[in-house]
């Protein structure tokens, strides 16, 4: 029985989650540069020039009234979140599934002028692999807020989660986009964009980070991260012209990254404890 019983610990060790994998990552990748459908023909160079017009507008911001909507929503998620109220402690990630179902599929559709209408497929994939695994989150329970837990240490991050929900923009007569605090940005697309919510969640999960599940923090992080470098790319180097929508897009970079770093040091520290109590 103790032979039964010690096997059956080394083969829990053994198995890890499929969200801290790294043939899921390579997976994710590999999805994510699927190419985009298009009703007329391109050029795969051309492939950043029809990303670029099926996110100057998507579907999803075509209602402008609902714009303002969904970026409450958001600030009222984090607010319950902090406040824990006991029917609200995976508000967060209910929500980030329902948001991820929504934009997924209406920020990553577009009619172009040049492309007509366009679907970009690795991206929707990706961000539905996301979904899969925050419902899985959701059905197990796995992920809790707990408002006691604030790592003060991770203050930094709020500024950055800031930067993100209000995503400070404009567009000049020459079409190009800089820096603008107008009394627009609390009626932007902020709430309904996957670059600019995905900081925020993710911020919270690092703020709040005891009970949050490593396996989905690492997904969420890893996919996160991916769109950040595509954007730092696009905007730093083939639309230099834009590159206040860089800068835009750092917190998602840095945050994402920060929370790779943050799972793979926890779960050190995981294995650690562990080998210690058993000795």
């Amino acid at each position: 029985m103790r032979i039964f019983t010690q096997g059956s610990e080394k083969m829990k060790k053994r198995i890890k989650p499929i969200g801290n994998t790294i043939w899921l990552k390579i997976v994710l990748t590999i999805v994510l540069f699927i190419p985009a459908y298009a009703q007329v023909a391109y050029d795969p160079a051309a492939t950043t020039d029809v990303i670029a017009a099926v996110m100057s507008n998507p579907f999803v911001i075509q209602v402008s009234w609902l714009l303002p909507i969904f970026k409450l929503l958001l600030l009222a998620v984090v607010i319950l979140s902090i406040v824990n109220i006991k029917t609200s402690k995976n508000i967060l990630i209910v929500y980030y599934a329902f948001i991820l179902l929504v934009v997924g599929i209406f920020q990553n559709m577009a009619n172009t002028e040049e492309y007509g209408f366009v679907i970009l497929l690795g991206n929707i994939l990706v961000q539905f692999i996301v979904l899969a695994f925050l419902i899985y989150d959701i059905i197990k329970s796995k992920t809790k807020i707990d408002n006691k837990s604030l790592n003060t240490k991770r203050l930094w991050i709020i500024p950055l989660m800031l930067l993100a929900f209000l995503m400070p923009y404009a567009i000049n007569s020459d079409g190009n986009i800089y820096l603008s605090f107008s009394f627009s940005i609390l009626f932007n697309e902020a709430g309904v964009t996957y670059c600019m919510i995905t900081p925020v969640v993710i911020g919270l999960l690092l703020l709040y980070s005891k009970g949050v599940d490593k396996a989905t923090l690492s997904v969420i992080s890893y996919v996160g991260f991916a769109f950040g470098l595509l954007n730092m790319m696009t905007w730093f180097i083939m639309n230099s012209a834009d590159w206040w929508m860089g800068v835009l897009h750092l917190p998602l970079l840095i945050i994402a990254f920060y929370g790779l770093i943050t799972v793979y040091k926890e779960k050190t520290n995981d294995g650690a404890n562990k080998h210690a109590r058993h000795w």
